[in-house]
């Protein structure tokens, strides 16, 4: 960096410790809310920072700025300093991911196109906050259930409108940073577009994690708008649509949670607006028929449903976790035009669908699980057991998310027998990963009262399970990840031969 750099990172440092410090001081002289003072200087600081673009010519000061808040947030988080941001009524880690979207936006779009940098700050900063302000404050909140936290229809209209006009505001005074629309139209369809990703990026927020969704699923739809052919902006429009269509019927067939339909729109969004049918057959075919399977011997499954930490609907964590490496892949074909990712994309969906399909499948055998470790029976529902037509579902599940995909294709990328074979195997070795997995590391815990082991935390009528083996954080939905990361690392290696 220069020597005026450092200057501007001296004096902009100083400000955004004056709005930390001059909030702590309010806080305590006022007797404000830890919650209130922390949205006000979530705006404040937004706001801030959205403002760089137009006083440094340099990135390196805000990369630096985003590193080192996210570091001094995080030690304050774990050691209690800065009530006034930290010490509010749920555990978040909103002021760790705030700094950290600011650090990828700004590698990303400084050199790209700052306008979109401009625009997601000022919708993480400013709508962000409104709809929990006006979600924790109107008199007779219209709740909505998405996930583990409280949302409100009130709050999420403020958002979706606030985000809409932010975007509207930012294109017509702005247009001097980057690609502007030609039209009104386009501008209202951009703005449209974005506040709706952007306010279905607050609903499934967990721990403040809003403070990472919003402002990097708003940027990327923003960009890939402003940036792609009419004809490709269209295609994201309409797979926008047709992943909403798809996320309110799954929601009316109780195939997903309402959080979990949220979190479909935002993934489908970008699988059928940005891949076309090539990527969306593969998880279409994942999603449908893995759903179906769920519902076959739903008598015998419920038995289960104490053993599971998570059965029946899907939730938005179910879907991040078996559609979120899918997502990343995307992304990567996007921005490298390799067709590799490609098929990263469909093993990470090949594995899950084979986990999926073993654990469906292999509930419902006549004959007692496996170890996958030691090959000794275990009880049914046990993590990491097996069962020979478990496995032979597992096969079956990921062979037909790659015969999808050779079919899919259309020519438009190489899919020779090679890609096949490896993709299968990719995904039924996965789900093998999977299985060693819940056998090893995953948490486990005990009933205090009838002394059964389950992933759950609560067990007989609610009673507080005991940890026993395991890690904690290895949950579930962190299997279910592992699994799908598990498939694209396979294809890697498989293809190395």
């Amino acid at each position: 960096m220069t020597g005026s750099d450092w200057v501007f990172l001296g004096i902009f440092s100083g400000g955004l410790l004056a709005v930390i410090a001059s909030a702590e001081v309010f806080r305590k002289a006022m007797n404000w809310s830890s919650e209130a003072t922390r949205k006000i200087v979530h705006m404040l600081v937004g706001v801030l920072i959205a403002a760089t673009p137009f006083l440094l010519d340099s990135m390196w000061p805000m990369l630096f700025l985003g590193g080192l808040f996210a570091i001094i947030n995080y030690i304050a988080i774990k050691k209690h300093y800065l009530n006034g941001m930290h010490s509010i009524h749920r555990q978040t880690f909103g002021t760790v991911f705030y700094p950290v979207s600011f650090f990828i936006l700004t590698a990303w779009l400084w050199h790209q196109d700052q306008l979109v940098l401009v625009t997601a700050v000022l919708i993480m900063a400013i709508p962000d906050a409104l709809a929990s302000i006006v979600g924790d404050n109107i008199r007779q909140p219209i709740p909505i259930h998405f996930g583990p936290e409280k949302k409100s229809v009130q709050g999420s209209l403020a958002m979706f409108v606030s985000s809409f006009l932010i975007v509207l505001l930012c294109l017509h005074l702005f247009p001097q940073l980057g690609p502007a629309p030609t039209s009104v139209l386009n501008t209202l369809w951009i703005a449209g577009v974005v506040a709706l990703l952007a306010t279905a990026g607050e609903m499934v927020s967990v721990r403040g994690s809003d403070n990472l969704t919003v402002p990097l699923t708003s940027a990327f739809a923003m960009f890939y708008l402003l940036h792609q052919s009419s004809a490709e902006a269209t295609q994201f429009t309409i797979g926008m649509i047709l992943a909403l269509i798809i996320a309110v019927a799954s929601y009316k067939l109780r195939f997903l949670t309402g959080g979990g339909s949220v979190a479909l729109l935002i993934l489908g969004t970008l699988v059928f607006g940005i891949g076309g049918w090539a990527f969306a057959a593969p998880i279409l075919g994942f999603f449908v028929i893995s759903s179906l399977l769920s519902k076959l011997g739903k008598k015998r499954k419920n038995k289960l449903l104490t053993v599971f930490e998570k059965s029946g609907c899907r939730d938005a964590g179910q879907v991040l976790a078996n559609g979120g490496v899918a997502g990343i892949t995307i992304l990567a074909w996007y921005f490298s035009q390799n067709d590799f990712a490609y098929f990263l994309y469909v093993a990470s969906l090949a594995a899950v669908t084979a986990d999926t399909w073993g654990t469906e499948i292999g509930v419902l055998a006549k004959t007692p699980p496996r170890s996958v470790l030691t090959f000794r029976n275990v009880p049914l529902g046990t993590s990491g057991g097996i069962t020979l037509i478990g496995s032979a579902g597992a096969l079956t599940g990921a062979a037909l998310i790659a015969l999808i995909s050779l079919l899919t294709t259309s020519g438009h990328i190489s899919f020779s027998a090679k890609e096949f074979l490896f993709i299968t195997l990719a995904g039924f070795l996965g789900s093998i990963v999977d299985s060693i997995v819940g056998a090893t590391i995953q948490g486990q815990y005990q009933c205090p009262k009838c002394q059964k082991i389950t992933e759950r935390k609560t067990h007989c009528s609610h009673h507080q399970t005991k940890f026993i083996r395991g890690w904690k954080w290895m949950n579930n939905d962190a299997v279910n990840a592992f699994c799908a990361a598990a498939g694209s690392g396979l294809m890697c290696l498989l293809s190395l031969v």
